[in-house]
């Protein structure tokens, strides 16, 4: 359904000589792509709503899809299987940042995950995905930009700390579940 409506529209911007011929399998690719993030950022609010957590929830997303998009990691094979999935995370983020998020404010806890991230970020990312190859110079960039947003993170999560002292676990939470995604997607790669 959503390749057929990108299709869609894109055939009418091309009878409509907004796009060219040549444009069209991009401009498809680029409309499927929005489309999935209004899709994602629509169940996000929905199970926020549905749990009571929509600023949580709506921080998950914003920090979730930043850091993503850089490091990759597992993919499902079809967009219902991809928004089933996320629907599954964002219910999974908001509980577990609801009853165990405390456990961050546990120091050794709290260093041995900022840790743990930061190593697999470093040594994982960007996961290899055949759908989306890199260049050697893709790859170099999108680490470090993988690396400086997860210090923004960190960073966001400390200055909330010491401003409010408050802490933001959901931060944490939604890193974590970035990094068991880049090691589910190396996983999945050795399968292949």
């Amino acid at each position: 359904m959503q390749h057929h409506l990108s299709q869609s529209i894109a055939d009418f911007l091309l009878c409509q000589k907004i796009i060219n011929k040549k444009e069209k399998e991009i401009y498809i690719y680029g409309i499927q792509l929005f489309l999935s993030s209004i899709v994602n950022l629509l169940i996000c609010i929905t199970i926020s709503l549905l749990l009571d957590e929509l600023a949580n929830g709506i921080l998950f997303f914003v920090l979730f899809s930043s850091l993503r998009r850089f490091t990759g990691g597992f993919h499902c094979k079809t967009f219902i299987m991809c928004n089933i999935v996320f629907s599954m995370i964002v219910t999974f983020v908001l509980l577990v940042n609801r009853f165990v998020g405390n456990i961050f404010g546990e120091l050794v806890f709290f260093i041995a995950t900022v840790f743990f991230c930061f190593m697999c970020i470093w040594l994982f990312s960007p996961v290899y995905n055949k759908n989306k190859k890199l260049t050697n110079i893709e790859i170099k960039k999108f680490k470090i930009i993988s690396i400086v947003v997860y210090m923004i993170h960190i960073f966001f999560y400390f200055l909330i700390l010491i401003i409010f002292n408050y802490r933001l676990n959901i931060i944490l939470t939604g890193d974590l579940i970035v990094v068991f995604m880049i090691l589910l997607g190396v996983v999945n790669n050795k399968k292949l």
